[in-house]
């Protein structure tokens, strides 16, 4: 019996192996996780076939050694052993039930793997844990919606899940990132929402976390609540306990002379009268603190135990108001979180409505009880509470009203990943913010692009880019093949992630000396990557500034090894193994097993007699297909370092690994260069090469990167985009592309219908 292995990154693409190999009536014997992904055994069905035979053929004859022992005993005279028929009809028994066994395991498995494809994978589990925790149906379809492929199709995790939904729910919800900037900033912070939502209390718990810090001299306290029996008296109870000035005010007495009269005061905390959301009275309310002759920050609280239905109309209704005004509504404090069943309504309205939540309140204790937001474990407990509840069902028909308002959030929903995915950009990619201003110069006209291109290069050169640690990406000294323009130069952060700052090569000192000079004094490189290993004056003055540099090398060029000549390709039997590396390549998973060897180097027309050759390091690398092992080809480079050692083995090998995971950069540039030729029109020459390749560069970085964020990224792009989830550079650069060009339909629509 021949059972065969195969090995991928999910159980749809081993499958796809098996029957391309084994056929569509192929036994599955066993499928598991393993590190590279999963592993299946199966059988191929004549092997099945010859299983049953066996196990329904006749119990077989004594074979010619049995006859013998018969013999031998009679000669001996004593009497012969049976033959082994038992043993016979044993076999056949067990052949048959384990083809029965065999069969019934690929009846299992074959359920087991066409459940998740019935189910939907993953995504049903995780949509009704979004449910179950309160969230609504427009919420989690959109965070669905961006489910990466490597967790739709693969065998993930409940922790791995786990975390990326939570990553998916803190990107939306906006959180206060610093106390002290808020409280320090001061101002007058009105706290407004419905009757009893606890406004009173948090104003004195808001006062005493700034007494704590500044003390009391700084801070008053105003109530307007005049209609609510004991509410002044309450809200001076806690100011004398504080020690902080109060003030009392009517309802409907205008607020000016007073804050005139504070202006002293760093920071002043306004308790208005509760209103109900249909209360006709609220407009007048929200116009009275807009009209107060100083900017008034609207705080609005949430009770989180109120239901979904009623907070959402609530916060449109305050929102709505605050705009007639004149003024926004931003901010939220949610109280009363210690008597929720549920936190996922009152979470799923502020990220929707795009509410900061600056504070949670869960008790009376003044002030232990008011706790500033944290998003992540403010969502691991909203989502710990998931069960069915029996007040919400989600299968109800929808009528025009329900669609239309889906519709809508739909759209509200798409303009939030787009935010999301910009904010991730630029948190991440190393230069996205520079590339962002670049693309905005698009808009201007051609003769005015390449001034301000240049003045904001100039600018922002040393905004991000840490100058102290750059690797140097290098251009050949020829055009890309298919253009008329030299490779920019790129640099690397110490970790090997490009950077979205390029330089232009007419824009370089002209000579390869002056340019090793220039980056020296400016850019502060560290290490030098190159198209091809250095000619004499470039190797001197490389030695001179001790940069060590990686070259990619052809197998016919010839370096001196033991006193003779001979090409890399007669020398790679020679070398020593190094290591084997993961990585991807031109949008693939390859593995690169790596050897190197001493050797020495001669300039191109320097004879054997003339000096000693240049000692530099060869290295052979051979690809192979990350999932068959298949081997892909050879690789040959030469490096050199100032202080030869185990050390510097490392590091040359990892810029071999760099250099090759960049080599598709100058297509993926000219790809780039032709699409924005149809994206933005005309385009002056600069402008247009620096885009290309900071582009290139960008979605190089996103699409080798195998960190959280680039998995999340990568998804809500395709979403974005509305095309296939495929994974590779190119499909990134397109869906970067979308990215800028939905960026700016946002901003011109933004622009031409703000309220």
């Amino acid at each position: 019996m021949s059972v065969r292995r195969f090995v991928a990154a999910s159980s749809r693409e081993a499958m796809r192996q098996v029957r391309a190999l084994l056929g569509e009536d192929a036994l599955i014997l066993s499928s598991r996780p393993v590190a590279e992904g999963v592993e299946i055994l199966a059988l191929a069905e004549e092997e099945q076939q010859a299983v049953q035979a066996a196990a329904a053929a006749p119990a077989r004859p004594a074979a010619p050694a049995d006859y013998r022992q018969a013999a031998t005993a009679a000669q001996a005279g004593r009497p012969a052993a049976p033959p082994p028929a038992a043993a016979d009809l044993d076999f056949a028994a067990l052949g048959q039930r384990l083809l029965g066994e065999m069969q019934d395991m690929r009846a299992l498995l074959d359920r087991r793997m066409q459940a998740p494809a019935a189910s939907g994978g993953c995504r049903g589990p995780l949509r009704q844990r979004l449910l179950g925790a309160g969230f609504g149906p427009c919420l989690s379809d959109e965070i669905l919606a961006g489910l990466p492929a490597e967790l739709a199709s693969g065998p993930a995790s409940a922790p791995v899940l786990q975390a990326w939904l939570e990553r998916q729910l803190e990107a939306r919800l906006p959180v206060l990132k610093d106390e002290a900037g808020l409280l320090d900033e001061g101002g007058v912070i009105a706290l407004v929402g419905p009757t009893g939502v606890g406004k009173t209390t948090t104003a004195a718990k808001l006062a005493a976390r700034y007494v704590m810090r500044h003390g009391p001299g700084q801070v008053a306290l105003i109530s307007t609540d005049s209609f609510r029996i004991g509410a002044h008296e309450q809200l001076r109870i806690y100011a004398r306990l504080l020690d902080v000035e109060v003030h009392t005010l009517a309802a409907v007495a205008p607020l000016e002379p007073l804050l005139a009269g504070l202006a002293g005061k760093r920071l002043v905390i306004i308790d208005t009268v509760g209103m109900s959301q249909r209360d006709r009275r609220l407009l007048t309310q929200i116009n009275q603190l807009g009209a107060a002759g100083r900017p008034v920050r609207l705080m609005l609280l949430l009770n989180a135990a109120c239901h979904g239905d009623t907070l959402e109309e609530v916060v449109g209704t305050y929102q709505r108001a605050a705009l007639a005004a004149g003024t926004r509504l931003r901010d939220c404090i949610v109280s009363k979180c210690d008597e929720a069943a549920r936190l996922g309504p009152v979470l799923d309205i502020l990220m929707r409505h795009g509410l900061r939540l600056n504070y949670l309140s869960n008790g009376q204790q003044v002030p232990e009880d008011l706790q500033v937001a944290e998003a992540r474990p403010l969502l691991q407990q909203a989502l710990a509470v998931s069960q069915p509840s029996p007040f919400v069902s989600d299968g109800e028909a929808e009528g025009a009203g329900r669609r239309l308002d889906s519709w809508a959030r739909g759209l509200f929903g798409r303009g939030r990943s787009l935010a999301a995915a910009f904010e991730t950009l630029r948190r991440e990619l190393d230069g996205f913010a520079l590339l962002e201003r670049a693309w905005r110069l698009a808009a201007l006209p051609a003769g005015v692009q390449g001034e301000r291109l240049a003045r904001l290069l100039e600018a922002g050169d040393g905004e991000s880019v840490d100058a102290g640690a750059r690797q140097l990406l290098w251009g050949g000294g020829k055009p890309v093949p298919g253009a008329t323009w030299n490779m920019p130069l790129l640099s690397l952060d110490p970790e090997g992630r490009l950077q979205l700052r390029p330089w232009l090569a007419h824009r370089l000192p002209s000579g390869h000396e002056q340019r090793l000079d220039w980056a020296f004094e400016q850019l502060k490189a560290r290490r030098h990557l190159l198209p091809a290993a250095p000619e004499s004056g470039l190797l001197q003055a490389l030695a001179r500034l001790r940069s060590p540099w990686i070259g990619a090398a052809r197998s016919g060029n010839r370096v001196e090894f033991q006193a003779e000549r001979h090409s890399l390709a007669r020398l790679a039997a020679v070398a020593e193994p190094h290591d084997s590396l993961p990585l991807r390549h031109r949008g693939r998973p390859l593995w690169l097993e790596l050897r190197h060897l001493p050797v020495g180097l001669r300039a191109a027309g320097e004879r054997a007699g003339d000096a000693l050759p240049w000692p530099v390091e060869a290295w052979f690398g051979t690809l192979r297909d990350g999932d068959s092992g298949q081997s892909l080809g050879q690789r040959h480079w030469l490096a050199w370092s100032p202080e030869p050692g185990r050390r510097a083995l490392a590091e040359q090998a990892d810029g071999v690994r760099l250099l090759l995971a960049c080599d598709d950069l100058p297509a993926l540039t000219l790809r780039a260069w032709r699409a924005l030729g149809e994206v933005q029109g005309a385009l002056q020459t600069e402008l247009r090469l620096f885009l290309a390749t900071a582009l290139a560069a960008g979605a190089s970085r996103l699409d080798r990167s195998a960190e959280d964020w680039a998995m999340d990224l990568r998804a809500r792009l395709a979403g974005l985009g509305g095309g296939r989830r495929l994974r590779g550079p190119a499909q990134q650069l397109d869906a970067l592309l979308h990215l800028l060009a939905a960026g700016d339909a946002f901003r011109q629509l933004g622009g031409e219908f703000e309220p």
